[in-house]
């Protein structure tokens, strides 16, 4: 079924705009573009309005509610320059707590949104697929989403309390840190959790408490540090399975 909405005034385009803010997003998400989207349709992810300029043949068999905009609305509803004209509300339910089932992530109050987003697709490239966050940037937010490249939907995302991630404690688990000794001296075969700090200040006094080695990556000509995404990559590919 498709209807089509002229007027970015429209009480339903109003309240699809307010899921930029995080306060709004609840129980859904916007996420923006052709792909983004035929890859949500791809992995059956509940889309509750599809909004888009044309009808798009990566969609067609969309069986929802489809609502044509136009220019002004995509416009209105775009968090990019140069909007695609893609729009989809997706639903979701927080994950609860759980375990992991392999190599995994501790991610210390990252917050920078386009980090988040290329930590996540590169922790799915390098099979780390449950990433635990600690008072991290909303990964709801649009440059999260957009820097995941639609990764989100492939990885199992816990937003948790310090008793969660304290309660991972029994794992093998590594920490980045500059101070830690050089990680390609740890060989191990074990399932092992990593732990990512925040960009400015590292590992939080909070996360400390759980035990684990420091590893660092050796630099030269002065560097001292890398983007945390970078380094989460580096260690990633020395350690996935």
């Amino acid at each position: 079924m498709v209807k089509e909405i002229t007027s970015k005034n429209n009480p339903l385009i109003k309240d699809i705009a307010k899921l930029k803010l995080k306060k709004y997003r609840q129980d859904c998400f916007l996420i923006e573009g052709e792909r983004f989207v035929s890859e949500a349709l791809k992995r059956g992810v509940t889309i509750r309005y599809l909004l888009c300029k044309e009808p798009l043949e990566s969609i067609k068999d969309f069986k929802g509610e489809c609502i044509k905009i136009n220019d002004e609305i995509a416009e209105f509803l775009s968090e990019t320059v140069n909007s695609s004209g893609v729009f989809a509300v997706v639903e979701y339910n927080e994950k609860d707590f759980a375990t992991p089932n392999g190599n995994f992530l501790i991610l210390d109050k990252i917050s920078d949104p386009g980090n988040l987003g290329t930590i996540i697709r590169t922790a799915l490239a390098f099979n780390f697929k449950d990433i635990y966050l600690f008072d991290c940037v909303d990964w709801r937010n649009d440059k999260v989403l957009r820097s995941t490249m639609g990764t989100i939907f492939d990885v199992n995302l816990y937003n948790c309390t310090l008793p969660q991630i304290l309660s991972l404690k029994p794992y093998k688990i590594l920490k980045a840190d500059m101070l830690g000794l050089d990680f390609r001296t740890c060989d191990t075969k074990e399932q092992l959790g990593l732990v990512l700090g925040n960009e400015a200040n590292g590992i939080s006094a909070e996360l400390e408490q759980i035990s684990g080695e420091k590893v660092s990556i050796p630099m030269q000509n002065a560097v001292e540090s890398l983007n945390v995404a970078i380094a989460g990559a580096i260690l990633m590919s020395k350690f996935s399975k």
